[in-house]
């Protein structure tokens, strides 16, 4: 990406890098460990959810949102609109356990050729509440919202919500102000935050929610080991720490340079713009594990995963597609570092086999694979086919 000027040296704006619009919003289903995210519909989940909205007896938590349904045709035509609607479009938040909806949700003011959309709608029963399905929910919708290739992904809420404007920055969105008489709901004055969170900051994001949903993170009687917030903090200090680590976004220029040094090693041009896009469109979609050696500041090199399926083994298996040290740091043990996390990360994530391909002459690499347990396969012949 790069700035933009015109003849007169104004400054315009960065470019977007092959932009061609997101993918409109789909009515899928998203499952997670807690919960499950489906397409609202009233007959499967409208008896439920109500029974747990009603638990909230005193109707406390309808302050924000509308006015609290108080009949049979309340009900009905609430969720009469939530199942017709296509933006908003609702969704059911269902616990795993029970299989009763708890709660809802929606994407809202869809932009998909802007690439913004806003989660809002959040209705939480007392069951959904405080817990980890409350989180999981969100981070669903987050990761398939930018799966879908939207840029920047918004929350907003009446600057009166305390309870919400403090859930905005737990789950990573950043305050971007506060839009003062926006709209007048009930004929009071409603003053709107704003809050979002970008494709750039997702995977960073990511990867904390990912640290705190973990199963390894909730003790037997599911309470956290670790906060959030703790999660934060510990993964921006490991991108501090010389060794081996996740990369991340904040990665993408040392990184980019890296992976096209690799491919100048296998004979390709110097084409530092391909390699720039491909390593973002990588980190941006999480599609590949990604790990890179550090010391000092500096990127010295790195290794990324792919994942495949064994048929015969019916099992995960990956690709180490990758592995690439610069040359002033060979034979510094940074290669045998990166193999040897990307075997621990893999077997942590129950991959039973991890598989490479390199050059026949490519002896030091083929040695420094034999001298950690990798078996050169003698059983299997490899073949290609090239569709362009």
């Amino acid at each position: 990406m790069s700035m933009q000027y015109d003849q007169y040296g104004r400054a315009l704006g960065v470019t977007v890098d092959n932009w061609q619009g997101a993918t409109p919003p789909q009515r899928v289903t998203l499952l997670g460990r807690s919960c499950r995210v489906e397409p609202f519909s009233r007959q499967q989940h409208g008896a439920g959810l109500r029974a747990a909205l009603e638990l909230d007896t005193d109707g406390r938590d309808w302050a924000y949102l509308m006015p609290r349904p108080q009949s049979d045709a309340d009900w009905d035509s609430w969720f009469g609109m939530m199942e017709d609607s296509r933006d908003p479009l609702f969704f059911a938040i269902v616990d795993q356990a029970s299989g009763q909806a708890i709660g809802s949700c929606s994407y809202l003011r869809i932009d998909a050729a802007g690439g913004v959309i806003e989660i809002g709608w959040l209705r939480y029963s007392p069951l959904l509440q405080r817990s980890v399905a409350a989180t999981e929910a969100m981070y669903l919708l987050m990761r398939q919202a930018f799966d879908w290739g939207y840029r920047r992904y918004e929350w907003k809420c009446n600057a009166l919500n305390a309870p919400s404007m403090r859930a905005a920055p737990r789950l990573g969105f950043t305050f971007e102000g506060i839009f003062r008489q926006a709209r007048v709901n009930w004929g009071l004055n409603r003053d709107t935050a704003w809050f979002s969170l970008l494709d750039s900051e997702w995977p960073a994001n990511r990867a904390v929610l990912e640290a705190w949903l973990d199963a390894a993170n909730f003790d037997a009687d599911g309470r956290q080991r670790r906060s959030l917030d703790e999660c934060r903090r510990s993964l921006a200090a490991q991108t501090q720490q010389d060794g081996v680590r996740l990369a991340t976004l904040a990665d993408l220029p040392q990184l980019a340079s890296l992976f096209d040094g690799y491919r100048q090693f296998y004979g390709r041009h110097d084409e530092a713009e391909l390699s720039h896009v491909f390593i973002r469109q990588r980190l941006l979609q999480g599609d590949t594990t990604i790990l890179v050696y550090q010391r000092a500041g500096a990127l010295l090199g790195f290794t990324q995963l792919c994942p495949l399926f064994s048929s015969v083994s019916a099992a995960p298996v990956w690709l180490l597609n990758d592995l690439y040290v610069a040359e002033h740091a060979r034979r510094s043990g940074a290669g045998r570092a990166l193999l040897q996390a990307a075997a621990s990360v893999a077997a942590a994530q129950g991959v039973v086999r991890l598989d490479l391909v390199t050059a026949v002459d490519n002896a030091a690499a083929q040695a420094l694979y034999a001298s950690m347990g990798w078996q050169r396969d003698v059983v299997f012949q490899r073949y290609q086919l090239a569709l362009n």
